[in-house]
């Protein structure tokens, strides 16, 4: 099993407000000192008493989906954990975003690939036209087997940045069309590449990094003098985008055009994009999609304000609003939901079992101050 690392920032939807780090090596390592991997798998190793974290369950889950099937989960879990008499430590916000890292290193939030899909695509796109799989045909072109990229998506972004234009330039002499790619196309070339390849058994690196500072240098390369619109934001999404689709929309935007008129690349070193797509992605990823009216109507039928109304036991949840994704989510079912558990059987308030998509407009509630 390949190793990954990745280090990002998760963010909350208001504000655009960072708030922690994450990093996949540490999540790695609290998977075995948290204990799950007594009772679950990841990345090879583990458990099998409960469901394997590394294998994705559907296309399109997300970090709320993923909140909502441990909410659903706990009860059980809980009392395997009794039974067993298993020793499982904290897990603080911090603690979950690591783990959070790691499941997304481990491909566990990612669309799945068909590598016969992605050959026929790899032909049809003209790929194969310029780039050999493991000897060149175009001696302008690597070929595939001498790519350093195809285990890491931020690297296959700034690659297909910088390159696009000379890619474009020779299409055009060849009186071929620029192909577009989409979120699936693409993730079924990576995957056929990959097989293809002898860079199926090369050691990846699957990192991201983030900042701040990322606003300043969009502001720089004049990101934001197009993407101000919100119908064009880099910050928010229809759907969380994967690092794959975000790789597939910036291979799209190949032809930069203002007005009519078509604009040149800004200048991009691979560490600078790295930052920019690991601000943006993570932005969006994280924040949810989720209706703040639809969310309310899940907060009384859950009967959450039994406890969380500001006159309960529960915290005033307004008085947190902006600080709720699937992470905090997570950590709070973790820390606080054995005594919730405890408290819902005393008053015979039968736990919530959360459906598809409701999780997602819960926290779009919660994030929307009520109660002010």
């Amino acid at each position: 099993m390949r190793q990954f690392s990745i280090l990002l920032l998760a963010v909350t939807a208001p504000g655009f407000a960072a708030t922690l780090p994450m990093d996949s090596e540490r999540g790695d390592k609290l998977f075995q000192s948290q204990g799950c991997v007594q009772c679950h798998k990841l990345k090879g190793s583990g458990g099998i008493v409960a469901n394997d974290l590394g294998r994705v369950l559907d296309r399109a889950y997300t970090p709320a989906d993923l909140a909502s099937t441990m909410w659903n989960h706990a009860p059980q879990m809980w009392k395997a954990i009794r039974d067993r008499s298993l020793k499982v430590g904290d897990l603080d916000p911090q603690n979950a975003a690591d783990l959070f890292a790691s499941f997304y290193s481990a491909r566990y939030f990612d669309v799945p690939g068909d590598a016969a899909r992605g050959k026929y695509q790899f032909s049809d796109k003209t790929c194969e036209s310029c780039h050999g799989l493991t000897s060149p045909v175009n001696e302008k072109a690597k070929p595939v087997a001498k790519w350093t990229t195809l285990g890491d998506p931020v690297s296959v972004v700034s690659a297909m940045w910088v390159h696009s234009p000379e890619m474009r330039n020779e299409l055009q002499r060849r009186n071929k069309q620029f192909p577009t790619m989409t979120a699936q196309e693409l993730t079924d070339i990576l995957v056929y590449l990959r097989n293809a390849t002898p860079a199926r058994n090369a050691p990846a690196s699957f990192r991201i990094t983030a900042s701040a500072g990322a606003e300043q240098l969009a502001s720089q390369k004049g990101c934001v003098s197009c993407h101000k619109d919100p119908k064009v934001s880099l910050s928010k999404s229809q759907t969380p985008l994967t690092l794959t689709a975000v790789a597939a929309a910036m291979w799209n935007h190949a032809s930069m055009k203002v007005s009519g008129k078509e604009i040149a690349h800004p200048k991009l070193e691979p560490e600078e994009m790295r930052v920019l797509v690991g601000y943006y992605w993570a932005a969006q990823f994280f924040q949810g999609t989720g209706v703040a009216a639809r969310g309310k109507k899940v907060f009384t039928a859950k009967r959450c304000a039994t406890c969380h109304a500001g006159g309960g036991a529960g915290p005033v949840l307004s008085s947190k609003a902006g600080t709720w994704n699937g992470i905090t989510m997570v950590s709070g079912l973790w820390r606080h939901g054995p005594t919730m558990l405890s408290r819902m059987e005393k008053d015979h308030i039968p736990w919530p079992v959360f459906k598809a998509g409701e999780m997602d407009d819960l926290i779009a509630f919660m994030n929307s101050a009520p109660g002010k």
